[in-house]
C-alpha cells in the first residue's frame, strides 16, 4: 500500500515561518536605517575636525570641495540620512502588508465560522420543528425500503462522505448552531426552547463539552503496569513507519470494544540509567465508540472521552497517561515522544500543549482532530498525519493552524468507507510517504526526532530498549 502526500502546512517553511522571516525582514531595515543616520552624524563631525578647519586657510578651494562631498554624502538628497529614511519606510510597508494578509485571514476566517454556525442553526431548527411529524413516517416507512436499496444508499452516502471530508469540518464546525436550533425548534412557536431559556452554544467546543455532560463525571484514573507481550520488534525505531507500526501493535492489545487489555499504553525507555536516557509514549485511540451515556464503564477511551478531548477539557485518559509515565520513571527532565492515533493523539497534543511535568519535546498524530489546542510551546515539534477521506480529524471542525511548531501533512489513500480510512493501514502508508518526503518542513521534524534520540539509524545497533504496559481505567 502506497500514499501520495497532498499537502504540507506549517512548519519551518510554512506561512507562519514565513511571515516571521518577513517581519525579521522589516527588523533588519529599521536596523539599516539606524545605522545609516548614524553615519549621517559623521558629516558635522568630520567638518569640525579642528585639522580639517585649518586648511581651509591653506586650501579653500580644495576645502570646499572636501566639504560639498562630505555634506551630499550624509544629508544631501543623496546622502545617507535621506536613504535611512527609506529603508525605515520600507520597514513600515513590510510589516503593513504581513498584518494586513494575518487580518485578512482572520476575517475570513471568522466569517466562515459564522457561516457554518448560520447553516447548523437552520438545519437544527428545521430537525427540531419537524421531528414530531418526520420521525414516525421515517419509522413506517424504514421496513418497506427493500434492504438492496437500503444498504446501495447507505453506501452511496459513506462513499460521498469519504470523498468530501472538508463538509464533514464545515458541519462539525457548525455543531454549536445546529444545537442552538434544535433546542429552539423543538418549541417553533415559543422561543427559547422547552424551558423558555435559549441554548447559547457558541463553538464547536462549547458543543462538544455540552454533550459530554450527558455522561456524568469522568471520575479517577486506575493505572496498573502489565507485562504481555506487544509484538516480536522490541527495537529502537528508526522512522516514522516504525513508530505507527509500533503503535498499531500496542493498539492490538485491545482490538475490541469489550477486550480485557482496553485502555493499554506503552511506554519504551531508550537507554535507561545514562545521561541519554529518553521516552516515547504509545497511545492508541478510541476503544469503544458506540458507547452511550448509560453503558459508559471503565474503559477510558470510550465516546464520552472523545467529546470532553474535542472540548479541550483534561480527561481520565490524560490523567491515566502522566500517571502512567510517572510510574515508568520519566524525570522531569529526560526527552519525551508522544506517538497517538485518533483520541490518543488528541491527547498527546493536548498534553504538550496545555504543559505538563514532563518535557514533552515532540508529538506524532495520526488521524487525530488537533486544532482545538491553542498552540504549542516555542521550540516543541508537532507531526500530523491526516488521511484525505478520514473523517475523524475533521471533528475538531477546523483545519490544524499554520505554525512553526507544527507540521500537518495529508496525504491520499484508497479508502475503502469511513472506518477503513481511519485504519492504521492507511497511516503506515502515509508514515512511509513522510519518510521519503523532501518537503523542508517535513525533514525538518525528522531531524528533530533523529537529534532528540528518539529514531535511530537504519541498520545500526540502536539504543536499549526497555517496555512498560500500562492499563488505564476509569474509576468512579
Amino acid at each position: 500500500m502506497s500514499a501520495d502526500i497532498t499537502s504540507v502546512t506549517g512548519g519551518s517553511a510554512g506561512l507562519a515561518a514565513t511571515y516571521a522571516a518577513v517581519r525579521a525582514l522589516a527588523d533588519a531595515y529599521d536596523d539599516a536605517g539606524s545605522r545609516l543616520r548614524g553615519w549621517a552624524a559623521l558629516g558635522a563631525q568630520t567638518m569640525a575636525n579642528p585639522d580639517l578647519a585649518e586648511s581651509a586657510v591653506l586650501a579653500p578651494l580644495t576645502f570646499a570641495e572636501a566639504e560639498a562631498a562630505v555634506l551630499a554624502a550624509t544629508t544631501g538628497p543623496d546622502g545617507v540620512l535621506v536613504e535611512s529614511l527609506g529603508w525605515e519606510a520600507d520597514a513600515l510597508a513590510v510589516r503593513a502588508v504581513v498584518t494586513a494578509f494575518e487580518s485578512t485571514d482572520a476575517l475570513v476566517g471568522a466569517a466562515v465560522d459564522e457561516l457554518d454556525r448560520a447553516v447548523g442553526r437552520s438545519v437544527g431548527f428545521t430537525l427540531g420543528a419537524t421531528a414530531p411529524v418526520l420521525v414516525p413516517v421515517l419509522a413506517a416507512t424504514a421496513p418497506l425500503v427493500p434492504p438492496v436499496v437500503r444498504q446501495e444508499l447507505e453506501g452511496g452516502l459513506e462513499d460521498w462522505v469519504v470523498d468530501h471530508p472538508g463538509v464533514v469540518q464545515h458541519a462539525v464546525n457548525g455543531g454549536g448552531g445546529l444545537l442552538e436550533g434544535l433546542w429552539d425548534g423543538s418549541t417553533p412557536l415559543a422561543p427559547g426552547g422547552p424551558l423558555g431559556v435559549p441554548l447559547v452554544v457558541p463553538d464547536t467546543a462549547a458543543g462538544a463539552g455540552l454533550l459530554a455532560l450527558l455522561y456524568g463525571p469522568e471520575g479517577q484514573a486506575g493505572v496498573a503496569e502489565l507485562h504481555p507481550e506487544v509484538g516480536t520488534d522490541q527495537g529502537q525505531p528508526t522512522d516514522v513507519e516504525g513508530l505507527v507500526s509500533h503503535l498499531a501493535t500496542v493498539a492490538g492489545l485491545s482490538p475490541d470494544p469489550d477486550s480485557p487489555l482496553n485502555g493499554t499504553i506503552e511506554v519504551q525507555t531508550l537507554d535507561a540509567g545514562t545521561d541519554g536516557v529518553r521516552h516515547i509514549v504509545y497511545l492508541p485511540g478510541t476503544d469503544d465508540i458506540a458507547t452511550l451515556p448509560w453503558t459508559q464503564d471503565g474503559d477510558v477511551r470510550d465516546a464520552g472521552t472523545d467529546l470532553l478531548s474535542d472540548a479541550g477539557h483534561q480527561t481520565v485518559y490524560q490523567q491515566g497517561i502522566l500517571q502512567a509515565m510517572a510510574q515508568a520513571g520519566i524525570g522531569p527532565h529526560d526527552p519525551v515522544l508522544l506517538v497517538g492515533h485518533s483520541l490518543g493523539g488528541m491527547e498527546a497534543a493536548a498534553i504538550l500543549g496545555h504543559g505538563s511535568d514532563f518535557n514533552v519535546t515532540n508529538v506524532v498524530t495520526a488521524g487525530a482532530p488537533t486544532a482545538q489546542v491553542d498552540g504549542f510551546p516555542a521550540g516543541s515539534h508537532v507531526l500530523s498525519l491526516e488521511h484525505y477521506g478520514d473523517v475523524v480529524p475533521a471533528l475538531d471542525g477546523a483545519p490544524n493552524p499554520d505554525s512553526v511548531e507544527q507540521v500537518t501533512v495529508t496525504f491520499e489513500d484508497d479508502p475503502t468507507g469511513i472506518v477503513d480510512a481511519h485504519g492504521y493501514g492507511h497511516y503506515l502508508a502515509g508514515a512511509a510517504a513522510v519518510d521519503g518526503s523532501a518537503d523542508p518542513s517535513v525533514q525538518e521534524q525528522l531531524a528533530s526526532l533523529h537529534a532528540q534520540g528518539f529514531l535511530g539509524a537504519a541498520g545500526g545497533p540502536g539504543a536499549s530498549v526497555e517496555s512498560h504496559i500500562f492499563q488505564i481505567v476509569r474509576r468512579p
